[in-house]
């Protein structure tokens, strides 16, 4: 199986984001899990920029997919991934058709020396900075991975999916993101 990285990709124009700051909680990866609000969380577009367009998958610290990308990942029973609704603010302008992409399954799995791990952070107990995500091949085939989205429990800002995910983002032709292979070491 093979799996990839998700980082963003802006288009031309592309509005930056930031939930507001009673939900910044939401972006947290210290504590992982499914996450409930009783209303929509609130993203606001990023003052400081003058940007105002908008991708399949806007970026706030973690992924914000459109409805249409939301509904073929539930419709290929994607799993690992929580959907939150929320909704986006454009200067006045509401958008109720995006979903935060709260992804709460992790493995161990990082090859801490080949993915260039380091700053570990032991109230976190995970890796703050890597150079490039690297699977450890020990680690990989001692697991039976069970979800299409992840993270990596010594890296948890990553995401990471499968080749299944991949290939229904690439049908899709799916903006705001792009997928890096991950190397296995």
């Amino acid at each position: 199986m093979n799996y990839y990285q998700l980082k963003c990709a802006f288009i031309d124009d592309e509005a930056s984001f930031s939930f507001d700051q009673d939900v910044k909680k939401i972006v947290s990866t210290i504590e992982l899990g499914i996450k409930y609000y009783d209303i929509p969380p609130m993203v606001r577009v990023d003052q400081v920029y003058k940007q105002r367009a908008m991708s399949d998958v806007l970026k706030a610290i973690g992924f914000i997919p459109h409805r249409r990308v939301v509904d073929e990942f539930l419709k290929q029973y994607i799993s690992g991934i929580q959907f939150i609704p929320v909704t986006v603010d454009v200067d006045g302008v509401q958008y109720d058709e995006y979903s935060f992409m709260n992804v709460f399954t992790t493995y161990s799995l990082l090859n801490e020396k080949a993915s260039g791990a380091s700053y570990f952070d032991d109230f976190r107990n995970a890796y703050s900075s890597i150079s490039k995500l690297t699977f450890c091949k020990d680690k990989l085939s001692k697991l039976i991975i069970r979800h299409d989205v992840f993270r990596v429990k010594e890296f948890p800002r990553g995401i990471v999916i499968n080749q299944k995910v991949k290939d229904i983002l690439d049908a899709n032709q799916v903006t705001g993101l792009m997928c890096i292979p991950v190397e296995v070491k």
